[in-house]
């Protein structure tokens, strides 16, 4: 028997998700039947759970929520954020492993996660700070599977490439890792949702591997944007995540922040399929994203090397 769309999950998006985010998920994925009327059979349920505010969500820990909203700062008080990550005994026994692991070659250890976050330096401690809270909540979302890990591989890389486009993009200087490591967050709702999907058919059937991607393209980036909403985020980081594969009707810092994460998100890709051996070999595509941003061929070229060099630096220490 197939199971109501009411029933689904047990944490549902709550008030705080804004609407105009569900209902361009919505839009979405009617836009996706109306293409392919095939899609109908998995889109409908998902149509309804949006509406009911039935989705299941990854959700943050109450540290790991003021950890994120304390790094979103352009000044961070290492005082604060030290208080932050000692709330959650876990996160503080990783950091300050970090800082005495071999990455950063103290000649003593530090003793407290204070000392760790100076040892670090505000940039270093920024980063790996969000990365260590975020990983588990990135990595254990349900219905993820086998594709964990390639996931969470484009996220750190297009978290590095995105924080140094940012650079030079007020008022996004500070944020652009944030950014970069969470614009795919409608991926891990997705996936959520055809997991549970079969339970809902009276056939228990699921649907083929080009369907989700096809349910992904259609929805993730509003999903995503609605995840970062009942977080707490400010409307433009969420509009930003809203558009960063299609600007049309994102303007001002939304904009900007989005042609950011959106070239982010295709240098991690192209590093996946093997990276251009020069400058001079980089293809349009990626060089019209880069104009867009003020970037050229050469300074695309050393993003791409150093988002791949904080890759490996980033997975040991994570």
């Amino acid at each position: 028997m197939s199971v109501d769309a009411v029933e689904i999950g047990d944490e549902g998006i709550g008030d705080q998700a804004a609407g105009e985010y569900a209902d361009a998920a919505i839009a979405g994925a009617r836009a996706l039947i109306e293409a392919d009327p095939a899609q109908e059979r998995w889109l409908t349920p998902l149509v309804r759970a949006i509406k009911r505010k039935r989705l299941r969500l990854p959700s943050l820990s109450p540290t790991t929520h003021r950890v994120v909203r304390l790094i979103e700062q352009a000044e961070v008080d290492l005082d604060e954020l030290a208080q932050a990550v000692n709330g959650d005994p876990v996160l503080a026994t990783r950091i300050m492993g970090v800082a005495n692991s071999s990455y950063f070659r103290g000649a003593t250890e530090v003793p407290n996660v204070r000392e760790a976050l100076m040892r670090m330096g505000v940039r270093e401690a920024r980063t790996l700070v969000v990365v260590v809270a975020l990983r588990s909540t990135l990595l254990r979302s349900p219905g993820l599977g086998e594709r964990a890990q390639a996931l969470w591989r484009h996220s750190l890389l297009s978290a590095s490439a995105t924080q140094e486009i940012t650079q030079e993009i007020p008022p996004w200087e500070t944020t652009g890792f944030l950014a970069g490591l969470l614009h795919d967050l409608g991926q891990l709702v997705v996936f959520a949702f055809v997991a549970e999907l079969p339970a809902w058919q009276d056939d228990g059937a699921s649907p083929s591997d080009s369907a989700v991607d096809a349910m992904l393209e259609a929805t993730h980036p509003a999903l995503g944007a609605m995840v970062l909403a009942s977080w707490g985020f400010p409307a433009a980081f969420c509009d930003a995540v809203l558009g960063h594969h299609d600007m049309e009707g994102i303007t001002g810092d939304a904009e900007h922040l989005a042609h950011a994460v959106d070239l982010g998100h295709t240098i991690a890709n192209r590093i996946a399929e093997g990276f251009a051996e020069s400058a001079d070999e980089i293809d349009a595509e990626l060089l019209e994203k880069g104009e867009r941003v003020g970037l050229d061929a050469p300074r695309l070229f050393d993003i791409a090397e150093e988002a791949e060099a904080n890759l490996e630096a980033l997975s040991k220490l994570a």
